[in-house]
């Protein structure tokens, strides 16, 4: 099946692909790798790019994107999956892949019906029947993180793959740059000095260090270094992160410019490129820094990093150990592994990193 897929690829004069990954944010990030080589190697494909309207502007106006089909859940009913299935019927596929290993990506799969389907599950192998719809391409390693699971998809079309050197193809117009610092000078901030983002939110409850340890690392970094920190985060990413900023800040004795809810997920990544640091839990934000490789310190708790944490890059890891990781407990009250975590050891990877 392999050598007619990549016949197919090099002998067409525009073979269509469509990628499945409609969400989350890190998600979409780690299926980016395996994305590029395939568009490097096969640069004559014409690939489009199924992603739900939480995400989908991560992706707009890449260039590796020819077509990005966003799929709202906010709106479904039968009449909007029968536009939807005629929208991606009317493609014509030569080849799907799923990134995602879900019922939801299995159901896309169906509807596209490309005459082959390839996939990649994002962390636990393909589930909820997921399987029955695409070849899953498993990695030479059953422990090996997401974006090496998808890069086994890349190899297996021929593609050349160097984790080492991986390109993300993320892309951040000028103009949103040019945003962001009018939304920096409205806040009154120095744009000569450093910029240290915080974001302490994420979609698991059990993944979010104290509220209060982060304000102790804010009071420290604006104690010993000139520079401008920011909070930001917002709803997105599961449980809501509605009054973390206001928490942080009340618990916090110095300055923190509070920009929550104030960006776009272009001036999101747009910020970054102004960044300096990177301070944060796991969550969709950081793998977007890793990805531009903006200097990061992640807190990591209850999860793998070696199957989900942010992938090599600039990034420095906290993690304690303790007796029940990994889990997926998502609302634990427990978070030993989170509570081990102290001021001490995030402000010192800090440290690290502002000299």
């Amino acid at each position: 099946m392999a050598n007619e897929i990549t016949e197919l690829l090099k002998n067409s004069s525009k073979p269509k692909i469509l990628i499945v990954q409609p969400s989350r944010m890190g998600d979409i990030i780690f299926a980016l790798p395996a994305v590029t080589q395939i568009k490097k190697t096969y640069p004559n494909v014409h690939i489009s790019w199924i992603a739900d309207e939480r995400c989908a502007e991560i992706i707009t106006e890449n260039p590796l994107i020819d077509n990005l089909i966003v799929f709202d859940r906010r709106h479904i009913t039968l009449s909007y999956l029968k536009k939807m299935y005629k929208i991606l019927r009317a493609e014509k596929f030569d080849l799907s892949i799923d990134f995602h290993g879900l019922f939801k990506s299995a159901f896309i799969v169906k509807m596209a019906g490309a005459k082959y389907k390839l996939a990649s599950s994002s962390t636990n192998g393909m589930r909820e029947l997921s399987w029955l719809f695409s070849k899953e391409i498993k990695p030479e390693t059953v422990n090996t993180h997401c974006i090496e699971r998808h890069l086994a998809v890349a190899k297996y079309l021929g593609c050349p793959v160097d984790t080492d050197n991986l390109e993300y193809s993320l892309h951040v117009d000028e103009k949103y740059i040019n945003e962001v610092k009018e939304i920096l000078k409205k806040e009154n901030i120095d744009l000569n000095k450093k910029i240290v983002l915080v974001h302490p939110g994420g979609g698991w409850i059990s993944r979010r260090w104290q509220s209060e340890k982060f304000a102790q690392t804010i009071d420290l970094i604006n104690e010993n270094y000139d520079v401008n920190v920011m909070l930001i985060g917002g709803k997105e990413g599961g449980a809501s992160e509605k009054g973390l900023d206001e928490e942080i800040i009340s618990l916090s004795k110095t300055k923190i410019t509070n920009l929550t809810g104030k960006l776009t997920l272009k001036q999101l990544m747009a910020i970054f490129k102004l960044a300096s640091l990177f301070l944060a839990n796991e969550a969709g934000p950081m793998h977007i820094a890793t990805a531009l490789k903006v200097p990061a310190v992640a807190i990591l708790g209850p999860t793998d990093a070696k199957r989900t944490g942010p992938f090599k890059g600039n990034t420095t890891v906290i993690q304690k150990k303790v007796d029940c990781q990994p889990c997926r407990n998502r609302t634990c009250t427990k978070v030993d592994c989170m509570k081990l975590v102290s001021v001490e050891d995030v402000f010192n990877a800090i440290k690290n990193i502002l000299g």
